[in-house]
């Protein structure tokens, strides 16, 4: 019985590397994979790009209100049938569409495994990764590691200010890596005593 899942974790923790090694395991046994990722993230174009410089090409960049489910449906029908989708930066879907995704592994039988941020910089949620949450059949961490040594599980993100990376604690939740901003990993002490000092200042 195919099954949703939600494989999230904070910026820096192999989510895009293990979303290429998981399309190689399954490309290698001769099966249909098909990769998706939403408009919002800008990064690497139509394609997916891990921190090492791996890249995938997507079948399909998701508008912000596009139905997944229709989607899918016209590919099995038009093009081929489909062993497992992954989708990249899940976090960016709106609630509807993770209910999409339920409704494709339910009524298609087949796998969908999502990768993204828990979080935003500014520790709330996202509405994808939200719903994901609530009704994603398998959930998995994928570990950080702060600058301290800790498990990082908090998104911190860096504005360049004068040549400096400065913390930054408010703002737009969307603010794609490496476009807009610059981000790192960080466990929650570290988070909350960059956070007290950028307010003492």
């Amino acid at each position: 019985m195919a099954k949703l899942y939600f494989k999230f974790g904070a910026m820096k923790s192999g989510k895009t590397t293990d979303l290429i090694k998981t399309y190689y395991n399954y490309y290698e046994k001769g099966m249909n994979v098909l990769i998706m990722k939403p408009g919002d993230d800008k990064k690497a174009g139509k394609n997916i790009q891990s921190r090492s410089g791996a890249e995938l090409h997507t079948n399909y960049v998701i508008p912000s209100h596009g139905n997944i489910y229709l989607i899918i449906a016209n590919h099995i029908l038009n093009v081929e049938n489909i062993d497992c989708i992954l989708v990249d930066e899940a976090q960016f879907l709106t609630e509807a569409q993770v209910n999409e995704l339920a409704a494709i592994v339910d009524n298609f039988n087949i796998p969908v495994i999502c990768y993204g941020l828990r979080a935003d910089a500014f520790t709330n949620l996202f509405p994808g990764s939200q719903r994901l949450f609530e009704i994603a059949d398998v959930l998995e961490e994928l570990k950080a590691v702060c600058r301290c040594g800790e498990k990082a599980t908090f998104n911190l993100r860096l504005n360049r200010i004068n040549g400096e990376l400065i913390p930054v604690f408010t703002g737009e939740q969307v603010s794609i890596d490496g476009i807009d901003a610059e981000y790192d990993s960080v466990c929650r002490s570290c988070y909350m005593k960059l956070k007290r000092k950028n307010e003492n200042k």
